[in-house]
């Protein structure tokens, strides 16, 4: 069965969460090629998610947009906060085009929605076409409409979970998150090499919400949404730094890199 990579480019990495609207392209373009590097040497297909960092989180703390159309001004806070994603994304989709990557940005307001908050359905046939022809999707925390409450936030983790769910009939999924961190740290500052059904009460308590704006949560949600998914699926992930040169690209390639594994 061919191979597909589910691969986060966190905020905190990708952007400056402690300055609005600031990107660190550097990282990007590094990222971008040490993906082109990997592809040489691997067969599969790849789908990129990039974080909302300081872009997205903000208009969507201002306007409260995770918890819906609660108020007058809601409807623009929605439009404001898709905006701001969609401008982040952009600036993705340029370095990885400027590396010589097929990349094709997909908006994941325009194949989810959910109800009551919650994930109702998906249209991913586009996504499945493009994956046979060649292109690399790249989705990204964004607005989605919700039958219910009129609209809602839907993290990069969310979205890739979705995907992985609906897409693994077709491959062999794993989803490789980087963070600013090497992976998720105890109560010592020392890295948990696995977290499973088993040991996350235990690690819980140690595992840190975000420290600056971020509407989804923080390595907490990052946590707690890959556990979801092993549970569901079986499906493992793997959080490491995305700080660390040759990372990313030895963790596509499965070499050893210092981080931790989700799984059931």
């Amino acid at each position: 069965m061919k191979e597909l990579i589910l691969i986060k480019l966190g905020g905190s990495v990708i952007t400056d969460k402690s300055k609005e609207y600031s990107v660190r392209e550097e990282n990007i373009k590094r990222f971008a090629g040490e993906v082109k590097e990997a592809l040489k040497k691997i067969k599969g297909n790849m789908i990129i998610g990039n974080g909302a960092g300081s872009f997205a989180h903000v208009p969507a703390k201002r306007y409260q947009t995770r918890e819906g159309l609660i108020n007058e001004s809601s409807v623009y806070g929605m439009a404001v906060t898709e905006d701001a994603a969609r401008k982040l994304n952009s600036i993705v989709i340029k370095d990885f085009l400027e590396k010589g990557l097929p990349v094709f940005s997909f908006s994941p307001a325009s194949f989810l929605i959910s109800d009551a908050l919650v994930y109702s359905k998906s249209y991913l046939d586009p996504i499945e076409k493009a994956l046979q022809i060649g292109i690399i999707p790249v989705v990204y925390g964004d607005v989605i409409v919700d039958k219910v409450r009129g609209c809602t936030i839907f993290s990069t983790e969310k979205v890739l979970s979705v995907l992985a769910k609906e897409l693994k009939e077709g491959y062999k999924v794993r989803i490789i998150y980087l963070s600013d961190a090497d992976g998720v740290y105890d109560a010592n500052g020392k890295t948990i090499t696995k977290i499973s059904p088993e040991n996350f009460n235990e690690v819980k308590k140690s595992i840190l919400g975000a420290s600056t704006t971020d509407v989804t949560g923080g390595m907490l949600h990052k946590v707690e949404e890959s556990l979801k998914l092993a549970k569901e699926t079986g499906i493992k992930t793997l959080i490491v730094s995305g700080v660390a040169k040759e990372n990313l690209k030895k963790a596509i390639l499965g070499e050893k890199v210092v981080g931790t594994v989700i799984a059931a």
